[in-house]
């Protein structure tokens, strides 16, 4: 039973054999690892790119692109080549917009101060009559006859004046009958321009220049006071009221043109002149009322329409920059500044508008300034910078 345990001389050498191997691949390893020198197998840098002859890494270390120190640029820092360019001051264009409602230069709704029958009726609705014109004549047979006595009485009285004033030159008559005689001619003239006066006012004329409305009245109708007449427009300009926020009213000024469009008059812009601006703020909805006009010289423009104002308000001033200068952080934007050693300094900006190359921001910029333009994306505070080789081939600092 003991000799069938005991092992064979065969498989003796087989475990010799592995045992000498393991030994071999112990003692190989050590060597390799304990080696001094050169290695024969390049390195790979903490970068991930390959490292250099002496094994030392050739990409990026964890300060970030182009240096060898941490975020704050420790030693052997490498200037990273980028484009710059110069803000420049520009006028914060602001595109305001509005609705506002068109009314007419002068409006009036005529209406009848005295009672009559209409004899003649002048009113042709979409006319344009002239300041004065008559537009309705009422029935003044009475006023003719009440005219035509007053002047014979005034010429009665104004003959009587003319002879006690020589008689009591004359010491003919007494200075209380040249004193009647006087009170009598003045009570005619005034009697006299009554009697014209109720004869003028049988006629409605126009006030002033304008289109005449449409009316319900005809010849033959009595008119009573207060009736309505007519209506007339002066629409040789237009009046539009709108309103605008509070922040930009400051900026809107009389004087200032706009542009406005309303689908009466076929849709096309017509340009205007604010006239003047309200003098204060609407406590309840924080704007301020505008008031501009329109021209509407081929009358083409109705009173009463609706219309969509446009309006460039220039206010505070901005710089303008290139749209690839711009980086963001979830603290806000801002920018790559040059700073006087010619390191990486970041400014916060607000972007007030942007175009299809620049863009409109505010800030703690001057014109003078160095933003970085191309290649923002790799600054860290702190980083040398260093003009590209494109941009000083070209001159320099690049100024796109």
């Amino acid at each position: 039973m003991a000799n069938s345990l005991r092992p064979k001389p065969a498989q003796l050498k087989i475990l010799a054999a592995l045992a000498a191997s393991a030994v071999i691949g112990l003692a190989l390893g050590v060597f390799v690892v304990d080696r001094p020198g050169k290695s024969d197998a390049p390195t790979i840098a903490s970068g991930g790119g390959q490292g250099g002859p002496n094994g030392e890494p050739r990409g990026p270390r964890a300060g970030g692109p182009g240096m060898s120190g941490g975020p704050g640029g420790g030693g052997g820092m490498r200037p990273l080549p980028v484009s710059f360019s110069q803000p420049r001051k520009a006028p914060v264009d602001d595109q305001l917009t509005a609705i506002g409602t068109g009314r007419a230069l002068q409006s009036l709704t005529l209406s009848a101060d005295v009672s009559g029958v209409i004899e003649r009726l002048h009113v042709e609705p979409g006319k344009l009559v002239e300041a004065t014109a008559p537009l309705i004549e009422l029935e003044k047979r009475e006023q003719e006859i009440a005219l035509t006595r007053a002047r014979a009485e005034h010429r009665i009285a104004r003959t009587n004046a003319a002879r006690f004033a020589g008689l009591r030159k004359n010491e003919a008559a007494s200075a209380l009958e040249q004193e009647a005689a006087q009170n009598e001619m003045t009570a005619a003239i005034a009697a006299l321009q009554q009697a014209e006066y109720d004869l003028e006012r049988r006629t409605i004329r126009a006030p002033f220049d304008g289109v005449v409305g449409l009316t319900t009245l005809d010849v033959g109708d009595f008119l009573t006071v207060g009736m309505t007449v007519t209506t007339i427009d002066d629409i040789s300009s237009l009046l539009v009221d709108f309103v605008v926020p509070e922040g930009a009213s400051p900026f809107v000024r009389p004087g200032m043109t706009l542009d406005a469009r309303t689908r009466a008059g076929g849709g096309g812009a017509v340009g205007g002149v604010i006239r003047a601006v309200d003098s204060r703020v609407d406590s309840a909805s924080r704007t301020r009322r505008v008031e501009a006009v329109l021209d509407n010289k081929e009358r083409a423009l109705i009173p009463g329409s609706t219309f969509e104002i446009s309006l460039g308000v220039e206010g505070r001033s901005g710089f303008l920059i290139p749209g690839l200068a711009i980086q963001w952080d979830r603290t806000g934007s801002y920018v790559w500044r040059m700073d006087k050693e010619g390191s990486a300094e970041r400014i916060p900006v607000v972007i007030l508008k942007r175009t299809d190359t620049a863009v409109l921001v505010e800030g703690d910029l001057a014109e003078s300034d160095q933003i970085v333009s191309e290649g923002a994306d790799l600054v860290r505070p702190g980083a040398l910078l260093r003009v590209s080789s494109r941009d000083a081939g070209a001159g320099g600092v690049s100024s796109r």
